[in-house]
């Protein structure tokens, strides 16, 4: 092996370049601990500004927490407002549930405040009619007296004029209220009837007295002057006020269904119901009582005499109701001959 010699020189200049060597590495490791310091203070810059983000960080969680819990809060009072106000709701609800109620059973109460009302008017307006109705009956019931007397005074004035055929017009009129009736006519038309018949002869008080009361029978030109007492009696009545036709009953009172009648010769349904039943009733009691120029035929042939012209001469219904008057339910006239 091969000794190494190593001078004072080369020694003393090793360690001047072990000196250098330490300088540049001194140097290098305080660059380094200059480094690494300002790391360090840079590391403590990053940890403190970190201490304070996390401060940051915890000061705004907390006031995210404060908040959470803030608007907890608020959403709980939300909730007991919004409890409250479906409350309030329910009871307004109700409130106005109960004055619907309430109005519906007010307007229960005045429809039935306002039926009451109409009821007591109508109350009171039946009992304003019924009494005077009642007074209109009383007082129709005395025109309805007067009306009569006067016919029957009127009745018995023209049978002054004609005493052999007195009692003739009630006859009539009797008669043919009693047809009607068994017609099945109403009241109303039985009671024209009945006035008709005591007021059919009324012109008669144009006829003269002799000429009624002739004891023979009269000539043609009488027997025209006779006749002429139908269109007399029609005119004297047919300006009075009656509820009946008066007046074209007296006037077709001699009328015939196959037109030789008089005065005007009508034909069939052109004669009243009220001139048709006259006629018969005419005839009827004409026929059973005695004349001045004849003795009566008697009850039966004055049956015979419009049973043998039903239909022909007489209106077949009004023959058949005083057929059945006289045969069947035992009418009478006063004064008729068997």
């Amino acid at each position: 092996m091969k000794k190494i010699v190593t001078t004072d020189d080369e020694i003393a200049h090793m360690a001047a370049d072990l000196v250098i060597a330490n300088k540049e590495l001194l140097f290098q490791n305080e660059e380094k601990a200059k480094r690494v310091a300002e790391l360090v203070l840079a590391n403590i810059e990053k940890a403190k500004r970190v201490a304070e983000l996390v401060i940051a960080n915890s000061e705004k969680a907390k006031r995210a927490a404060e908040l959470v819990i803030a608007n907890e809060e608020l959403a709980f009072q939300n909730k007991e407002k919004a409890k409250r106000v479906a409350e309030l709701i329910i009871a307004n609800e109700e409130k106005a549930k109960r004055a619907a109620e309430l109005v519906i059973a007010n307007e229960e109460k005045a429809r039935r405040a306002a039926e009451l009302v109409v009821i007591m008017d109508d109350k009171a307006k039946i009992v304003t009619e019924l009494v005077i109705s009642k007074l209109e009956a009383i007082h129709n019931e005395k025109l309805q007296l007067s009306l009569m007397e006067t016919i029957d005074i009127t009745r018995q004035l023209v049978e002054l004029r004609d005493p052999y055929t007195a009692g003739h017009e009630k006859h009539v009129g009797d008669l043919a209220k009693a047809i009607a009736q068994e017609m099945g006519l109403d009241s109303i038309h039985q009671e024209g009837l009945m006035v008709a018949g005591y007021l059919h002869d009324l012109g008669k008080i144009i006829v003269p007295v002799e000429i009624l009361c002739k004891p023979t029978k009269i000539s043609p030109e009488e027997y025209n002057l006779v006749k002429n007492h139908v269109q007399a009696g029609y005119d004297l009545l047919k300006n009075v006020t009656f509820p009946w036709p008066i007046a074209h009953s007296v006037l077709e009172h001699h009328e015939r269904l196959d037109g030789s009648g008089y005065p005007n010769g009508l034909k069939g349904d052109q004669i009243s119901i009220e001139g048709r039943i006259l006629a018969v009733s005419d005839v009827m009691d004409a026929m059973s009582c005695n004349r001045p120029y004849r003795t009566s035929p008697g009850i039966e042939e004055a049956l015979a005499e419009i049973e043998g012209g039903s239909g022909r001469i007489y209106d077949e219904r009004v023959v058949h109701a005083c057929l059945t008057l006289f045969r069947e339910k035992g009418y009478k006239i006063p004064t008729a001959l068997a």
